[in-house]
């Protein structure tokens, strides 16, 4: 049985959270392959609707294993377009029942919850990730598994998500362990790892070891 009594569905006063599904592939697709999203990781931007495919094939083997997995996040009411960030330019409106984002709390082989989310440009700069990120939070700590997230240190946006959620910061960092045909796209990047209570060090190395 799933170690874990939280709810499969979240909601806030905008946004509705629900177990991402094979319905949602092609909406994500579509935000993971946006180069917009991946400003601070160009080389992580997914190139084939199989990627998305293994996105939900991970969650639904976490959701069964560990009681949460990921989650598709949805605006519950209309979003006018906001300013683009940087810009005084327009951003597009986004309808109620759009798919804007993931958020994540997937249950790790090393036995920690890996604990993120990523949403269209089109949502940022209006508050609606720390608004998923709390309520996604919230369910994953429902359960034993310690809840850490990984951020490159470039990325002072998410950090500061992370942070006004309540997770601590416990390693800053480069590097991973390894040959370098092991390493990862973000080995050679400062990188900061966040988690909700202190981390045994052979946790905390075999997290630092995922880049």
């Amino acid at each position: 049985m799933p170690e874990s009594s939280a709810p499969e569905f979240l909601s806030t006063t905008r946004l509705a959270l629900a177990p991402l599904a094979a319905a949602d592939v092609a909406e994500v697709h579509a935000i993971y392959a946006d180069p917009g999203t991946w400003l601070h990781l160009p080389s992580g931007r997914h190139t084939a609707l199989a990627q998305a495919e293994r996105m939900v094939e991970e969650s639904e083997q976490s959701w069964a294993a560990s009681g949460v997995g990921r989650w598709a996040i949805r605006l519950r009411h209309d979003l006018p377009g906001t300013a683009l960030p940087g810009t005084a330019l327009p951003g597009t409106a986004l309808a109620a029942g759009t798919l804007i984002g993931v958020a994540s709390a997937t249950l790790m082989d090393c036995g920690a919850r890996n604990f993120g989310y990523r949403l269209t440009p089109a949502s940022w700069g209006i508050g609606l990730a720390t608004e998923a990120a709390t309520v996604a939070l919230a369910a994953a700590q429902a359960s034993a598994y310690p809840v850490t997230a990984r951020v490159l240190a470039g990325n002072p946006a998410s950090v500061r998500v992370l942070e006004r959620i309540g997770l601590t910061l416990v390693w800053r960092g480069q590097g991973v362990a390894g040959t370098a045909s092991d390493q990862p796209a973000t080995a050679a990047l400062e990188r900061l790892i966040f988690a909700d209570r202190p981390l045994e060090p052979d946790l905390l190395a075999a997290i630092i070891n995922l880049g």
